[in-house]
């Protein structure tokens, strides 16, 4: 079997990063077991993106910077460690990821298996709360691979981001307690469309017409900085300027963090 990686200093020797806004990138196909991991991480103050299956996975990698990926093992479409073996051939940072197996195998080899393909550590399900939390903490980096958001760290800043009177307007015309899930969902579709227009390879007419659609959703959910960005996109785009298209397409998954962190500040994101 590969001889295990050797594992982090002990945080007696290094301090241990904070969990607080470090963005991990979860691979699993159980939407049961997607909802209480998330909420594990979550409630510990990390960013989480959901993969459904491998080939989601190093999409996701390879177009938005992540801390760690906790990687399901049995997967439709592409199994875990097929998922590694070919995210450990990328280039830096994505290649380099902490990548954590969960899986519910327990036969012997299983954790050898694991770190022959290239993951640095292994949590049998059902996952414990403390075991994930630890572990994640161990192999996170010293770093963050996105450095904390204004709006995360000045919530006065981050109200710029959002359109108080479109915000007030909307819980006007929807019902109240419905407003978290639907600006919920935006987010959601919002981190989906972003990583779209950030990939290196997106079609011209494409980034064109995500821009158009970003440009639209955002202002009728109050995220102004980032409908902003998104205009200035479609813009940049019809008149051919590559090069402020593709500077503006680098900045909307930070501006759609920003948009998420001021909704949060305003209470209406969990």
């Amino acid at each position: 079997p590969a001889a295990e990686p050797a594992r982090p200093a002990p945080p007696a020797a290094m301090p241990e990063p904070r969990l607080a806004g470090r963005r991990i990138l979860l691979v699993e196909d159980s939407p049961t077991n997607q909802m209480v991991a998330t909420a594990f991480l979550k409630a510990a103050g990390c960013q989480v993106d959901v993969a459904a299956n491998g080939l989601e996975a190093i999409e996701a990698a390879r177009t938005l910077p992540y801390d760690l990926v906790l990687m399901d093992i049995a997967m439709p479409e592409m199994d875990g460690l097929t998922a590694t073996r070919a995210l450990r051939a990328l280039p830096p940072p994505a290649g380099t990821l902490p990548i954590v197996a969960m899986t519910a195998n327990a036969m012997e080899g299983d954790r050898e298996r694991c770190l022959a393909a290239g993951m640095n550590d292994h949590i049998a399900k059902p996952v414990d709360r403390a075991r994930l939390l630890d572990t994640v903490t161990l192999w996170l980096p010293p770093e963050p691979a996105v450095p904390p958001s204004p709006a995360a760290a000045n919530p006065a800043a981050g109200a710029e981001a959002l359109d108080g009177p479109v915000l007030d307007q909307l819980a006007e015309d929807l019902d109240a307690e419905m407003l978290p899930d639907v600006i919920r969902q935006f987010i959601d579709e919002t981190q989906a469309r972003a990583a779209r227009i950030a990939a290196p390879d997106v079609d011209p007419a494409v980034l064109e017409q995500e821009a158009h659609t970003l440009k639209s959703t955002a202002g009728t959910f109050g995220a102004r900085l980032l409908s902003s960005a998104a205009r200035e996109l479609e813009r940049a785009c019809r008149a051919g300027d590559t090069g402020e298209a593709d500077a503006l397409r680098r900045r909307i998954p930070t501006l759609v963090r920003d948009a998420a962190d001021a909704y949060r500040n305003r209470g209406l994101l969990a």
